[in-house]
Order: structure tokens, then C-alpha cells, then sequence
């Protein structure tokens, strides 16, 4: 279920502090901010555990996120459309990306992050091919989300064939969304 932001509560001279007024115009904001789990600043990391083989073409390739580090809104599942994390709570959100793929010489590169099955706006990067080691790369961006919007890791490339994405720790597909502002 989708969750709000709290709103910071309003208050006219003269008035009383109550428990209810101190709980819905300081804790509830507060928690939000600093809490954790589900009662905190939305936030999201997933990653993918096995490498995933990623055709030679012209169309973004979803990247299969089968694990978690957390994911406070339960806004992904590594097992229906693992590739998505759907927004619960609008806002702003800072996304970042990293992926490495299989070392060829031919062809170039990328990385992006996807808004609703669209390129965010510089959430983009591209390169050529390098032969002897991984072709790595990060990438970032800030975008406003409503609920419901899904955010995706991407990748594509033009090397002739089938390349593999790597599943280790410092370079596997990994994408973190953490909400910033209302």
C-alpha cells in the first residue's frame, strides 16, 4: 500500500501542545525522516547475484535484480518482473546505477537507468568495447517519481554477440533508489 508523506502540522499562537498535535506535527515527520524500515525515508538496493546474458542489438535490456540488500516499501520482487522497483510514496529520488560487462573490443556500451521504460533524463552512459578487461560503468540521476512509476536498470550493446553482465560484488548490476524530497 502506498504511503504519504507527513506533513508538518501547523500551529496558531496560544495553542496548547498536546500528545496528539506533538505526534502528528513532530514525531510523525521526524520518524519519517529518521526511522527505518517501513516507517522511514523510502529506500531501495537491489542487485543481481548471477550474470545475465545481454544480445547484441538496438533495445535496452532489462537487468534481473534476483536479490536484495533492503527495500523498505516492498516496492520490488525478485521474482515477478525482478527487474522493477515501483514507486510507493511520490517524490523525489535519487537513483544510481552500476553495471560491468564481458570484456570484447567490438562495438560500444551502455548503462541506463529507466523511468516507465524510458531513458531518465541523464541517467545515461555509453562507451566502446575494451578487450582486455570489463567495460564498467556508474550512472546517476535525480527524477521525480509518482506512485506507481517503475524504475529500472538497463543495458545494451553492439559487440556481434552475446555478452554477459558480471556478478561480482564491486562491479554487479546494482540499483539503489532513495527518496530525497517530497
Amino acid at each position: 500500500m502506498a504511503r504519504t508523506v507527513p506533513v508538518v502540522a501547523s500551529e496558531t499562537p496560544g495553542q496548547f501542545l498536546t500528545g496528539a498535535l506533538w505526534n502528528a506535527g513532530v514525531k510523525a515527520p521526524a520518524d519519517f525522516l529518521l526511522g527505518s524500515g517501513s516507517n522511514g525515508v523510502p529506500r531501495f538496493k537491489g542487485y543481481a547475484s548471477t550474470s545475465q546474458s545481454i544480445a547484441s542489438g538496438t533495445t535496452d535490456t532489462p537487468i534481473t535484480l534476483d536479490s536484495e540488500d533492503y527495500d523498505s516499501d516492498n516496492g520490488h520482487s525478485p521474482t515477478v518482473n525482478s527487474s522493477r522497483y515501483v514507486v510507493q510514496v511520490a517524490g523525489t529520488y535519487a537513483i544510481s546505477a552500476t553495471l560491468a560487462i564481458a570484456p570484447s573490443a567490438t562495438g560500444n556500451r551502455k548503462v541506463g537507468i529507466n523511468i516507465n521504460g524510458v531513458n531518465a533524463r541523464g541517467g545515461v552512459a555509453q562507451g566502446s568495447g575494451i578487450a582486455t578487461n570489463s567495460w564498467a560503468q556508474s550512472v546517476y540521476t535525480e527524477q521525480f517519481c509518482n506512485v506507481g512509476d517503475y524504475i529500472e536498470l538497463v543495458c545494451w550493446q553492439s559487440s556481434g554477440g552475446a555478452l554477459t553482465t558480471s556478478a561480482t560484488t564491486g562491479f554487479g548490476p546494482m540499483l539503489t533508489v532513495h527518496w530525497i524530497s517530497g
